[in-house]
């Protein structure tokens, strides 16, 4: 009977060390992805008022624009290509966005190409 009941016991232990090696192998992951979500979102949005203050069509549409118009006007931009961000980004993409700085500028130029045009267009209507 003891030596039952010290088998139970035992596979439980290892049943309960199974699973918590799973959970935490996840939360790493996780957590991974939300520190390379925020390094994007952060580059996104450097890259994206550098690339909005070299298009000719954003330098022709400013000039009539108060300084505080233009602000509010690239907030909501970027705000847009930020928020689009996910979107285009994949999770492997993230995972390497919070080890690789060099990965990251890669990646957050892409996206920021991919959506600045679109954002620009929807901040004009």
């Amino acid at each position: 009977m003891k030596k039952l009941a010290a088998l139970v016991a035992l596979t439980s232990f290892a049943l309960t060390a199974c699973v918590t090696t799973e959970s935490t192998g996840t939360a790493a992951s996780n957590t991974t992805q939300q520190l390379g979500m925020v390094a994007i979102k952060v580059a996104i949005n450097a890259k994206c008022t550098t690339e909005l203050n070299s298009l000719p069509a954003w330098k022709t549409a400013t000039r009539v624009m108060t300084d505080e118009q233009k602000t509010n006007v690239q907030g909501q931009i970027c705000g847009c290509v930020s928020e689009k961000a996910p979107q285009s980004v994949t999770a492997v993409d993230l995972a390497t966005a919070a080890i690789d700085p060099q990965a990251r500028a890669t990646i957050v130029s892409n996206v920021v190409t991919k959506t600045i045009n679109q954002c620009v267009a929807e901040a004009i209507k």
